[in-house]
């Protein structure tokens, strides 16, 4: 009796979002019992499989190869031949560029089924997602996709010359390490030095940057902003349209706990967020008297989510909470008690500390404050003038985030605009840049960009920092400060 034949799917991942992934292939990938996986994924995407499922890393680097061609193919076969389902899973498409037919006709030749499940090809999306359709009505009515490296020995290659000559849009993928040679020759062919260029780093992933120039200037525009692999190369006046058609970026510098709902509001009004957390919460140690000084409070008074975030966290704060008179400075705040299942009782018109005052004052002799070490003595000043007697309490301190999306955003991105939510955020990035010798750099990405304060003792400090203001809601919450930077 002949060993039952398992089967291997040859699976497109797409360039990288996991929502690109077709449905197709995603089941496939959920009963998969073996799969082998390319460098060039999301780790979401592997998410996707069984825990029990063998996962190989067969991914490749330029210049060093974890398995070769030739292994990849044969471990295919042989792990079918065991009776598994098998998901070969790589980025973009198989059949451009992946190499999804050698290891289709070495499957064939082993007697062995499989199926394609097609990907979202890079060569389309990533220059699409940066603006670039590589085809538009009166500008290129063609395109040519090619390789930008090519393996060592080929009997026939490139006759890049001849492309020059070809016109429309010219997308050269896996371009980097011989973007000189290639840029060369084109020239060399005929192709004009100031046809319209653009290199699309590390496309729909969170660090994708978009380099324009032309041909005649993209390599030195490369080496200056140290375009790193993958990257791909659009060389055709399409690049141009990338002006009205290319997604505004927004640097939000929130902590990371406001991150996903960040994300979310900025994409839907049309931003491409760039998530960079200047700060970070260390959270302070809290009175053991805490929950007896809430239940003796008149009011009890939050910040910031990130307060009720960590008085929650303590069972008998939390139910201290439930039967306290609230009070928050904005409908954010409020919102993250109203998730607790806690009712609010006062929010100000004004979502500011003398908003916050004015109303409080007027209904309460004494309250308890719960709020950052670093939150503004504006509050605390205007309530007692007006006679409250304030019981303070710091629930968390704020500290430099140390992360490398951080760093990133000051090395290496240019976004067209930079949210602030707090004078600290300005604060610790300045200080950052300084840190890793860029603040004149930094400074001149601000200048450049359209820069937003949530509200006045966010703008009084970019003011002594030094960087202009150009946007400011009236109401001072994040998706107002958004929508304001959409109309600028």
């Amino acid at each position: 009796m002949e060993p039952k034949c398992g089967k291997v799917y040859l699976l497109g991942a797409g360039p990288g979002d996991p929502e690109l992934m077709t449905l197709k292939g995603r089941k496939a990938l959920e009963v998969a019992e073996v799969v082998l996986f390319d460098r060039l994924l999301s780790p979401k995407i592997l998410d996707w499989a069984s825990d029990e499922a063998e996962k190989i890393d067969v991914g490749k680097l330029p210049g060093r190869h974890k398995l070769s061609q030739e292994e990849i193919n044969a471990l295919l076969v042989e792990k079918a031949l065991e009776g598994k389902r098998v998901v070969r899973l790589k980025g973009g498409d198989p059949y451009v560029f992946g190499r999804g037919g050698e290891e289709g006709l070495a499957l064939n030749n082993a007697g062995v089924p499989f199926e394609v499940i097609p990907g979202v090809t890079s060569a389309i999306s990533v220059p699409g997602h940066a603006g670039i359709p590589i085809t538009h009505r009166g500008v290129s009515t063609s395109a040519t996709i090619v390789t930008g490296h090519e393996e060592p020995g080929k009997d026939v290659n490139l006759d890049w010359e001849a492309l020059a000559k070809v016109g429309g849009t010219l997308v050269v993928l896996m371009g980097v390490s011989r973007l000189e040679q290639n840029v060369s020759v084109l020239i060399k062919g005929g192709r004009d030095p100031k046809t319209s260029a653009a290199l699309v780093e590390k496309g729909w992933s969170p660090e994708e940057r978009l380099v324009v120039g032309c041909l005649g200037n993209i390599v030195q525009k490369a080496r200056d902003a140290e375009v790193e692999s993958p990257a791909i190369l659009v060389v055709g006046e399409v690049v141009d349209l990338a002006r009205d058609l290319g997604p505004r970026s927004v640097a939000i510098l929130r902590p990371e706990n406001r991150a996903e709902e960040s994300v979310r509001q900025a994409q839907d009004l049309g931003f491409r967020p760039l998530i960079a957390p200047v700060i970070g919460f260390k959270r302070l140690d809290l009175p053991e008297n805490l929950a007896g000084r809430i239940e003796q409070a008149e009011c009890v008074v939050f910040t910031s989510a990130t307060g009720v975030e960590i008085a929650q966290e303590d069972e008998n704060i939390a139910s201290a909470l439930e039967k306290a008179t609230l009070a928050t400075i904005g409908p954010r705040t409020e919102e993250a008690l109203r998730d607790l299942g806690l009712e609010v009782s006062v929010v100000p018109e004004r979502f500011s500390s003398s908003g916050l005052a004015e109303v409080l004052s007027t209904e309460f002799k004494q309250v308890l404050l719960l709020r950052s070490a670093q939150g503004s003595p504006e509050l605390v000043e205007k309530l007692e003038a007006a006679g409250v007697e304030v019981d303070e309490v710091l629930l968390y301190d704020i500290a430099p985030s140390g992360d490398s999306r951080l760093d990133w955003l000051i090395r290496k991105a240019e976004p067209d605009a930079f949210a602030f939510t707090s004078g600290s955020t300005a604060r610790y990035l300045i200080e950052r840049a300084q840190e890793l010798g860029l603040e004149e750099q930094m400074r001149e990405k601000l200048a450049h960009a359209k820069v937003a304060a949530i509200g006045p003792p966010t703008r009084s400090e970019l003011d002594r920092l030094g960087v202009r203001v150009d946007v400011m809601p009236e109401r001072y919450t994040f998706k107002a400060m958004l929508e304001e930077l959409r109309r600028n």
